[in-house]
């Protein structure tokens, strides 16, 4: 990540509270976002308590609010912090052909019941 030293990357590769760090993200663990989203350390600036949390100065007040933002958005969102899994969940190349039969089928069905909410339905597909 741009802008921290190296002693500030070292610092925080070691904490408990980072999970990975890229060159242009820094991900925080669940623990760590919820510590900083419930509590409020008295006589402490959000950026304060975040910066001394994790054991360094190197976080401006924009980076810990834009992070407390973002956070506090996806737990009204999902009640949850965890990001939800994305993508496919089975490789299309190591499908049988019943089991491509099986989520055509599958998916015609997502799809009716869909359009039968929105009021599109037709009676066949």
């Amino acid at each position: 990540m741009k802008g921290l030293s190296i002693s500030d990357l070292k610092i925080l590769e070691s904490s408990p509270y980072v999970l990975k760090i890229t060159e242009k993200h820094i991900i925080f663990t669940e623990p760590f976002k919820n510590l900083m989203l419930e509590s409020s350390i008295e006589g402490m600036t959000r950026q304060e308590a975040f910066n001394k949390t994790l054991g360094v100065d190197c976080f401006d007040k924009k980076f810990v609010d834009t992070c407390l933002a973002r956070w506090r958005r996806k737990w009204r969102a999902d009640g949850d912090l965890v990001p939800g899994k994305k993508g496919r969940k089975k490789d299309l190349n190591k499908m049988t052909f019943e089991e491509m039969k099986a989520e055509i089928a599958y998916q015609k069905e997502v799809i009716a019941h869909l359009k039968k909410l929105r009021g599109l339905a037709d009676d066949e597909l």
